[in-house]
């Protein structure tokens, strides 16, 4: 049946490839607010000795060797893919560039870049939206006149040489551009430069030992009896602050020389006694400070949050605290309407509560990386943050390429050094939709997981689509997913726990999509009932059986990178499978349910209702119309229904009348083509239908990284009546194009081919597809039912290749060759033709690697 399936998804592909696409104009979009409030401490780094100098704002930027720049707005970004050149100019005084060091920070530009100052690239960014900073050389910097930062940006997300990659499954969407805050910040010559901390518990929690390396420079100017220069003596020191500011813990001072333009990194460690441990319901949260001292002059201070709390994974348990723990968790994609990713630091914050209120103690951010203020207020609000890789679903081929795996250990590099220093991060995700059983999967998973392990003391995990999951070395926690489907009837989950320990196996994201909207009762799928009845379901196995916890996938409707089947059609690509919707408003039954069950408050009745009919009347109303036309036709003169008759019974005898230019009715030609294309539009509309729901059938879609296809494929499938037509109009254009083929050919042969001929021999070959106007009628209803699909699947094979023999026994009989000769050619061009599409999308997307990967995962 699967094979069935397949053949019908490529046939829609080539169609949708008819249809041209259009390119606008680059429209750059930016938030009306965009100013920084860089008093939200200590998340920007403030301190007494350190400020900042804003570069949001206007921007001018346009197309990279394009003849017109723009005025923008950043943060501000774009939906087309290309080379964009940004400016922005900024003035310095003499004390800023001589007396101090300066750090240019970008929160988050997609994709790559090539940074530069004053016309000299000083950065190369190989790509991510992960926060990052450059120190900004004195050399090039200027007083005496304005500085120009210039930045070439190039977004082209592709198949195989970015992270994410482009055939990506329910992706949010996120702009192109600098996207989020880019400022600098300035500090004294002689700085903490960056420094990195971690801690480690006593078994009794009753100390917390800090260790710290700070990286220290000595950048100061050469004064007039200044020895700093000549490697003076300076000396660190860390104090920890307690959550009310009631008590403060300090090391002793480390001292240690740096001579001019030299850096030296210093390792140190601070105790603190009895701390006060950080949970979901106490976010007890201290400062850590570092100081860096000359003699008894303080010159620079660095400020950092930081909590204390365990979280040990055991076979059989998770322990939080020393207390038995499970995740209650959601996942969370910031989507801000037509804006992307891009919001006001309000409104994360009001996300952020929003979730916390509900009764969730933990956030997963899958397939885009978070703006690190989210993990500011996760430590703020008491939310467990797991932050994760944006990969999804890579191709073995792709995932075991050297290329891939060396940009892989690039990207994570930068991903660790971007948030290492954030204590919500509970765990590192390596990715989601792994092959548990692909060796390709794993050893990708085992070399990051290596390089975590190496430099973070996190825990990690990954996340699994297939229920077949070996266990892979060193990594803690193994998520499973669940779309439209309970884990509760999954007896596989119960193996998969059995393997591995109940401790270790959690549901990473279970996905219910309520595209129907409102109904009258659970019963009735893809409904907001039956979306309650699902997540009441899940916490309720999750209360009843061990497991690590869960995460519900996700908290609010969110838009997508790719227009969506599966989600349902929309004109803005919103994915209806949050918890909330993309107003944030909370009168969804899911959310009451959700709330009900965390906070064990009364319980909130689903109702059940009643099943409603799915199938569209508009298939029967059109399958009637075809059927009572084909009557009339049929009925109206006796030389169709013999010619009918001739065609469908001994189709040789017929092609050879049409051949020797037998009388034939161009009318009754045309009317039958007609009707065949609608015939083959109601058969189509049915599949599509059915097939909406598919979510193999959409990620074998996705393997052509088409946005354009995914967005014709979903609005046929979810409008049936614009399903008829358009696809009654495109069959009819087929049925032509195949006339224009076969009359092309016929100048290869020796006998003399009329149009009109190719035209009868093309139209009649379709014939036998009036025979299942009956089948069109029910065939929606027949496959729901689910009873007889192989044989339904087999059936429509059959007729498919009845229609194909017909149509090559009518070409060698009209070209007057032997059957052999066309078979051969026949299946010589249409292979040519295949494999050049193929060819050509799998030069640009890799398309066949995609393709082969769905069809062996599904």
């Amino acid at each position: 049946m699967r094979s069935y399936k397949y053949a019908f998804l490529l046939f829609i592909i080539l169609l949708s490839f008819t249809i041209p696409q259009l390119y606008g104009q680059v429209v750059f979009k930016g938030l009306s607010e965009n100013t920084i409030d860089f008093s939200r401490s200590p998340f920007f780094g403030s301190s007494k000795t350190r400020y900042f100098i804003p570069l949001n704002g206007t921007w001018m930027a346009g197309k990279y060797n394009g003849n017109e720049q723009d005025y923008i707005t950043v943060p501000s970004g774009f939906e087309n893919k290309g080379e964009y050149a940004y400016e922005k100019y900024f003035s310095l005084t003499q004390e800023q560039v001589e007396n101090h060091k300066l750090k240019l920070f970008f929160l988050g530009i997609n994709y790559s870049a090539d940074i530069s100052l004053n016309n000299k690239i000083i950065y190369q960014h190989t790509g991510g939206n992960f926060p990052f900073s450059i120190d900004l050389p004195k050399d090039i910097l200027s007083y005496k006149k304005s500085n120009v930062l210039s930045i070439r940006l190039n977004y082209n997300i592709d198949a195989e040489n970015t992270i994410p990659v482009k055939q990506r499954f329910l992706f949010p969407s996120e702009l192109g551009g600098i996207f989020r805050d880019a400022y600098i910040q300035v500090m004294p010559s002689a700085a903490i430069s960056d420094y990195k901390f971690s801690y480690q518990l006593s078994e009794n929690v009753g100390r917390a030992r800090i260790s710290i390396s700070t990286r220290v420079e000595n950048n100061s100017p050469n004064f007039k009896n200044d020895t700093t220069a000549f490697g003076s003596d300076f000396s660190l020191r860390v104090s920890v602050v307690s959550p009310y500011g009631q008590n403060s813990i300090a090391s002793d001072f480390v001292s240690f020389k740096i001579n001019k333009n030299k850096e030296r990194q210093v390792s140190q460690s601070v105790d603190v006694i009895s701390p006060s441990l950080w949970s979901n319901a106490n976010p007890n949260t201290y400062i850590l400070r570092i100081e860096l001292y000359k003699g008894d002059a303080l010159l620079d201070v660095a400020n950092s949050s930081i909590s204390f709390y365990s979280l040990e994974v055991r076979k059989d348990s998770i322990l939080f605290n020393g207390a038995p723990f499970a995740f209650k968790g959601v996942t969370y994609f910031p989507s801000n309407y037509q804006y992307g990713t891009m919001m006001s630091y309000d409104k994360m914050e009001a996300d952020l509560k929003m979730i916390k209120d509900l009764g969730f103690n933990a956030v997963r951010f899958p397939k885009s990386l978070p703006h690190p203020y989210y993990l500011d207020l996760c430590e703020k609000l008491g939310l467990l943050a797991l932050v994760e890789l944006p990969l999804n679903s890579v191709p073995d081929k792709i995932i075991s390429s050297e290329n891939f795996v060396a940009r892989s250990r690039i990207f994570v590099n930068q991903f660790m050094k971007s948030y290492h220093n954030y204590s919500a991060i509970a765990a590192i995700g390596l990715g989601s939709s792994y092959k548990g059983n692909s060796q390709a999967d794993i050893n990708f998973i085992s070399e990051m997981n290596r390089m975590v392990k190496a430099d973070l003391n996190k825990l990690t995990y990954a996340s699994f689509a297939n229920e077949k999951i070996d266990e892979i070395d060193g990594l803690d926690l193994y998520g499973v997913e669940y779309f439209n489907k309970s884990v509760a009837d999954d007896d596989p989950f119960d193996d998969i726990q059995a393997k591995l320990g109940k401790g270790r196996v959690f549901v990473s994201e279970a996905t219910y999509v309520a595209n129907l909207g409102s109904s009258n009762g659970y019963t009735n799928d893809n409904s907001y009932e039956a979306q309650a009845k699902y997540f009441y379901d899940l916490i309720d196995y999750a209360e009843n059986n061990p497991l690590a916890g869960f995460f519900i996938n996700t908290m609010f409707d969110y838009r997508g990178t790719f227009a969506s089947v599966i989600a349902g059609y929309d004109e803005d690509e919103v994915y209806r499978i949050g918890v909330v919707g993309e107003d944030h408003q909370t009168d969804r039954l899911a959310y009451k349910v959700i709330y009900s069950k965390l906070h064990n408050t009364e319980k909130v009745t689903i109702p059940i209702g009643s099943k409603k009919d799915e199938a569209p009347m508009a298939f029967i109303l059109f399958g009637l119309g075809i059927a009572l036309a084909l009557g009339i036709i049929f009925n109206s003169g006796r030389k169709f229904r013999e010619d009918a008759l001739r065609a469908l019974l001994r189709p040789y005898n017929f092609y050879s009348d049409v051949r020797d230019q037998r009388i034939m009715s161009s009318f009754y030609t045309s009317v039958l083509a007609v009707l065949c294309a609608a015939i083959s539009s109601l058969l189509l509309s049915n599949l599509l239908f059915y097939f909406k729901g598919s979510m193999e059938l959409e990620k074998l879609l996705l393997s052509f990284g088409s946005n354009r296809l995914m967005k014709i494929f979903s609005y046929l499938a979810w409008h049936p009546v614009a399903s008829l037509v358009y696809l009654t109009i495109i069959s009819f254009a087929v049925m032509i194009a195949l006339v224009l083929i076969v009359k092309g050919v016929s100048f290869f042969v020796r006998i003399r081919v009329f149009l009109w001929t190719s035209y009868y021999s093309v139209i009649w070959s379709f014939l036998p597809l009036v025979l299942l106007i009956p089948v069109g009628l029910v065939l929606f209803r027949i496959l729901n039912a689910n009873i007889a699909n192989v044989y339904i699947f087999s059936g429509l094979g059959v007729f498919t290749v009845w229609i194909a023999y017909r149509f090559i026994k009518g070409v060698y009989v009209i070209f007057d060759v032997s059957a052999s000769k066309v078979y051969f050619y026949g299946i010589i061009f249409s292979l040519l033709i295949l494999g050049s599409i193929l060819f050509y999308f799998q030069l640009s997307n890799s398309t066949i690697d995609y393709l082969l990967y769905y069809l062996k995962q599904g």
